[in-house]
């Protein structure tokens, strides 16, 4: 394993852009440090869509919070990653972890780490669920911001 100091070899990724619309799937070992690359690359695919900074930062957060629970208590080898623009102004997050869990929203007290990851999907997206082994939510963009 490389020093956590160096940054992992990018995952294989498949990006597609018809439109307005914009679809990347990213597939990677359940390694803590591509929750960072997830993050960067959804924050920085929203910055190019000309959207608020505010959106940037709730799809940054979302995505943190998604792969971080696939990272951490997903089953099996690979992590799949989705992230989709679609043409009507909404970002879909979707993380298949391969376990079929049930997953349900915690109500940790002030002193726990924790526990609030799935709190906040539920606070800031306009949608969330899990079907299967994936967990997906939608974030509203407000549309295209002004220079």
């Amino acid at each position: 394993m490389p020093p956590l100091t160096q940054r992992p070899t990018p995952p294989p990724a498949s990006l597609v852009g018809i439109g307005d619309a914009l679809r990347l799937s990213l597939s990677f070992a359940p390694d803590p440090r591509r929750v960072a690359y997830a993050r960067r690359v959804a924050g920085e695919l929203v910055r190019l869509r000309g959207l608020s900074e505010d959106t940037v930062h709730t799809v940054e957060l979302l995505v943190s919070e998604i792969v971080t629970n696939a990272v951490v208590h997903g089953r099996g080898g690979r992590v799949r990653f989705l992230f989709a623009y679609d043409e009507d102004g909404d970002v879909r997050i979707e993380v298949d972890d391969r376990a079929h869990a049930r997953v349900e929203v915690g109500a940790p007290d002030s002193e726990e780490e924790n526990g609030r990851g799935l709190f906040l999907v539920a606070s800031l997206a306009r949608a969330w669920g899990r079907r299967g082994t994936r967990t997906w939510c939608t974030v509203p963009t407000g549309g295209v911001s002004s220079p």
